[in-house]
């Protein structure tokens, strides 16, 4: 029996997949670095970077949408061993539509940023397309075969540094580079990921009628998305001034790279397929409350050379950064009790009749969908109120409606998910986490450095600040960590 036909260990995919970020790590911050010197050093370089950043938010917030809509369920079909084959024809259906429509709208796009590239513009469409053939093989993969997922990050991002390469060094080319790099990068995650493919893809459009109609359940979590897709465009209306969007994704692109520690609950659907054993949330909560807490340290701690080697103006975006980290920390802490809902929930399940806006996720998304309408009005006006304050305050603004969200769709979906399953988060360890991290930020505060081989110093000595104190005081981390070294002493080099 080999490796990707046994049960799924929860642990050990997470660990792998995200160990595998991490040793990619250096290849996504180049990648992210070239996207975001290159283009801002160029004349008119903060209104090109500012474009492209302003395009990306447009098309993963809005037009991916149906993508992300039918991924949830199709990986949680696929870990059930229903035909999925529909699904596929189904996805690439919508993001055939999703594709036109941006390009019927590239003319108003261009009027809107001032930024007039029209071939840039239009070959945005390749990502839209590209996203959609990967993301239904990714979910069909994630619900049967977990441990493909870290392999296939990976070659993306050499792939995707690749391409980036060649379209700026040796071609020239800017916006349109970009574009190239992410669909190469999204076409190679496809073609690794087709053959490890192990479920069953007989065409049944029953399964794809039943997907569309029960995925309006999930639909809302994305209406919140394109919600807080909008802060961006609504400061571009209200202020008539592309800069603060520079800081504000300046300080995107870094706390992003804390979203890299979701992966250590990538084997989770399919665990919760084999049982719905409480123990299994508790587990990765346990997890990721030691190893993304000190990813989240370790970002935050080396937030101000980031944002030096972007472009030196955008080192006071750091107050952002450090918002936008929290959320997106925060929200992993939500996809782990959103998963574990949505896999519980009868309404969603193939052979259920039940009107799936009475399920558990429906409510739980709509719920956070109308509190989010608080969360983004307090951006705005912040925004308002600061308009003719520095961009990097206008951006600091951007952040707060986004954390407010995060915090209100954590308390949600952990209320929900416990009354649900009946298990007992382990607060001490997640306080014993938290700690951790504030003890190991708080030096980095006062210290000033931006040269490379400091960055790989502080870092390291963030890490073991971090890995020490959690050693003495966090029980679950000194049991990981001694697993860890006994793991480690078996290889033999």
């Amino acid at each position: 029996m080999n490796e990707e036909q046994q049960k799924v260990r929860l642990v050990y995919t997470g660990v792998r997949n995200f160990t595998l970020r991490i040793i990619t790590a250096p290849l996504s911050f180049i990648f992210t670095y070239l996207v975001a010197h290159y283009l801002s050093s160029l004349p008119n370089g903060e209104v090109i970077f500012a474009s492209w950043q302003s395009l990306y938010v447009l098309v993963m917030g809005y037009f991916t949408i149906p993508a992300d809509t039918f991924s949830l369920l199709s990986s949680r079909y696929a870990s059930e061993n229903k035909p999925v084959g529909g699904l596929i024809l189904l996805n690439l259906t919508t993001g055939g539509i999703a594709t036109l429509i941006y390009v019927l709208l590239v003319p108003y796009l261009i009027s809107s940023l001032h930024y007039v590239d029209y071939l840039a513009f239009y070959s945005v469409a390749l990502i839209i397309i590209s996203f959609y053939v990967y993301r239904i093989s990714y979910s069909i993969v994630r619900g049967k075969s977990p441990l493909v997922i870290g392999t296939t990050a990976l070659a993306f991002q050499i792939v995707r540094l690749a391409a980036v390469l060649v379209a700026f060094y040796v071609f020239h080319i800017t916006i349109l580079g970009v574009v190239y790099a992410y669909f190469a990068g999204y076409l190679t995650q496809t073609l690794l990921s087709i053959p490890r493919i192990k479920a069953n893809l007989k065409l049944d459009f029953k399964v794809a009628f039943a997907t569309m109609k029960k995925s309006l359940a999930t639909v809302i979590y994305y209406l919140q998305a394109i919600l807080e897709a909008t802060i961006v465009w609504i400061t571009i209306i209200l202020l008539h001034n592309d800069i603060p969007i520079a800081y504000f994704e300046s300080a995107l692109i870094i706390a992003n790279i804390v979203t890299w520690s979701f992966s250590l609950y990538d084997g989770l659907i399919a665990k919760l397929s084999e049982t719905k054993d409480p123990e299994i949330i508790v587990t990765s909560a346990r997890i990721y409350s030691f190893l993304s807490t000190l990813w989240l340290a370790l970002v935050i701690a080396e937030g101000n050379p980031l944002l030096y080697h972007i472009r030196r103006d955008y080192l006071a975006a750091i107050y952002a950064l450090v918002v936008l980290s929290i959320s997106n920390y925060l929200r992993g802490w939500y996809s782990i009790f959103y998963y574990s809902i949505a896999m519980k929930d009868k309404s969603l399940g193939l052979d259920e009749y039940e009107n799936p806006f009475k399920g558990l996720t429906a409510k739980l998304n709509f719920s956070n969908f109308l509190f989010s309408i608080i969360g983004i009005f307090v951006s705005v006006v912040i925004i308002y109120l600061l308009r003719n304050s520095p961009a990097y305050l206008i951006a600091l603004g951007m952040t707060t409606g986004i954390l407010i969200n995060s915090i209100w769709m954590v308390k949600s979906s952990y209320s929900l998910s416990k009354k649900e399953y009946n298990f007992k988060l382990p607060t001490k360890e997640l306080i014993y986490s938290a700690a951790a991290a504030v003890i190991t930020i708080i030096p980095f505060i006062f210290l000033h450095f931006v040269s490379y081989i400091n960055m790989i110093i502080y870092g390291i000595l963030a890490i073991l600040i971090f890995v020490g104190i959690s050693y003495l005081i966090n029980p679950y981390a000194r049991l990981f960590i001694k697993a860890l070294l006994k793991e480690l002493r078996k290889i033999h080099i």
